[in-house]
Formats: C-alpha cells, structure tokens, sequence
C-alpha cells in the first residue's frame, strides 16, 4: 500500500475524498515526471544542442506548474494553512513568469545567471508541492486516529 492509498480515510472523513486523494496521487507523479524531462531538456537546450524542442519543455512547464495548482487545490481543500497554500500557488505563478520571460531578462553574457535563477525556482515548485502533499497526508493521518475529527461514514453531524 502506498502513502497515498493509506490516507483514503483523508480529506473529508472515511470512505470520502478517495477521488480527491487519486488527485492528488496523479498530480504528484505528474509533477515528478514532468519535473524531470524539464531537467533534462533544459540541459540539452542549455548546451545549445536542442533549442527545436523549447516547446516541448514549455508544454512540461505547463504541466508541472497544472500539477502543483492541482496539488495547492487538495491541500486547501484538506484544511492546509491558507497562507502554505496561497505562496505555494503564488510560486506557481512566478515559474510561469520567470519561464517566459526569460529570454528577455539579463541578456547576453551574464543569461546564465537567470537561467540558474529559472532552475531553482522550478525546483522550489516541485518542492513546494512534496510539501504540501506531505502537510495533506500528516492531517489526513490525524483525522484518521482521531474519532472525533472524522465522524463515520452516514452519520449526522450538527451544522
């Protein structure tokens, strides 16, 4: 059973927000992958060898930055600080920022400094979203062993 599957019990009490924690398991696989191929085609695009597939990792940007909205959206939902979620998902935004604009930024022989910049921010978002998949499984493990937190499935609650 994997972490993720072991906090089915999660966001909303057990036996809800099975979908909602399948979410969030796609989303983070989806970061980590495109978080990857984003490395690697940005090294092939650095060494001047693969600038035909800029698109091609643009369109990962894009799923890395959807996935970690993705991640910010379950992480609200499941009661993260509101503060943790809203800078993870301003995060999002400056990758976007700093990912297209890049190429008018610092031009010439000091590039380099942005595009290092470019690396570490993007990193930060995948780090951003293992820590808010991390904050959403610790509360989804307190639910679980506290009773009263999650009341049993068909039971009334007062509103």
């Amino acid at each position: 059973m994997t972490s993720f599957e072991s906090t089915r019990a999660g966001v909303r009490g057990p036996g809800r927000g099975w979908r909602v924690m399948k979410a969030l398991q796609v989303a983070m696989k989806a970061m980590l992958v495109s978080g990857v191929l984003l490395l690697v085609l940005g090294l092939l695009i650095w060494t001047g060898n693969a600038d035909q597939l800029i698109g091609v990792h643009i369109a990962f940007g894009v799923v890395l930055v959807l996935s970690l909205w993705t991640i910010c959206a379950v992480a609200a939902r499941a009661g993260v600080a509101s503060g943790t979620v809203a800078f993870a998902a301003a995060w999002g935004a400056l990758v976007v920022a700093l990912g297209l604009a890049q190429e008018e930024l610092l031009t010439g022989g000091l590039h380099w400094v942005i595009q290092v910049v470019h690396v570490a921010v993007s990193m930060g978002a995948i780090w951003w979203g293992k820590r808010l998949a991390a904050a959403i499984q610790q509360g989804a493990r307190g639910r679980a062993s506290d009773p009263a937190a999650s009341p049993p499935v068909g039971s009334t609650t007062p509103r």
